[in-house]
């Protein structure tokens, strides 16, 4: 099982768990008004976030970031405190930001559902709708291609101005169109690709980006700009 896997399966779990400690204060004979107090509090929130599964699968996902640095091409070196840094602001807008969109999804579905008068297993269904596990695994890939994508402009910018690179990646029915006109264009500096495409040398396509800026080489793999623009003119998609 993946670690992508293990956070998933384990947000299941919690929005079960604690969808039922709810719903069994419903049982008890308690009130709309008083379980909706109960919710609304940050014991509440806490007690989510806090979880002893959720937390730890949480923490886990930040593996992902040396994994990450490993599969690099690391062409130039780099502090390890800048390295750290790095993945500490990206763990935070991301692997954070995850873990408290989790916190406000049950929130508010909960309110949602005991105002409505919703069973438990509607509002564990609303809570999958509303945070679904494909989007998980969407934000935790963005997370480590955006950390990669950082790491490569940190080493690029200890390297020579006329140093020449290239867009690689998979190209198939999923490539953006904006990823076909990167890969199309061949070899570019990063002042010629900041010039044409601002922004591209760390954002790339944009949300769950597959590709890579990497050193142009004599044989670079998964980077094609022939297979590019067929795939462009066979899409009707104008490419530079």
């Amino acid at each position: 099982m993946s670690l992508v896997d293990s956070f998933q399966r384990n947000y299941q779990l919690l929005i079960s768990k604690v969808t039922s400690r709810v719903y069994d204060l419903i049982q008890a004979g308690q009130t709309k008004e008083q379980i909706i107090s109960v919710i609304s509090t940050d014991q509440f929130r806490n007690a989510i976030l806090n979880d002893s599964k959720f937390k730890a699968s949480t923490n886990t996902l930040n593996a992902l970031y040396l994994r990450a640095l490993n599969d690099i091409d690391q062409f130039a070196d780099i502090n390890p405190q800048a390295l750290q840094a790095l993945a500490k602001v990206n763990q935070t807008t991301f692997i954070t930001k995850l873990a408290n969109d989790v916190a406000d999804n049950v929130q508010s579905n909960l309110t949602t559902g005991i105002l409505g008068g919703l069973s438990k297993e509607e509002v564990i269904e609303a809570m999958n709708v509303n945070l679904r596990p494909d989007q998980i695994e969407t934000l935790v890939t963005t997370a480590i291609n955006t950390y990669s994508a950082s790491v490569v402009s940190l080493m690029a910018d200890k390297l020579p101005d006329n140093t020449a690179y290239v867009y690689r990646g998979p190209i198939d029915e999923k490539t953006r169109p904006i990823c076909l006109d990167l890969m199309s264009r061949g070899e570019m500096t990063r002042a010629e690709i900041n010039r044409l495409y601002p922004g591209k040398f760390i954002d790339r396509g944009g949300f769950n980006c597959r590709h890579q800026w990497a050193i142009s080489t004599a044989r670079n793999p998964m980077h094609s700009p022939k297979a590019a623009r067929a795939e462009a003119k066979d899409r009707g998609v104008p490419v530079g």
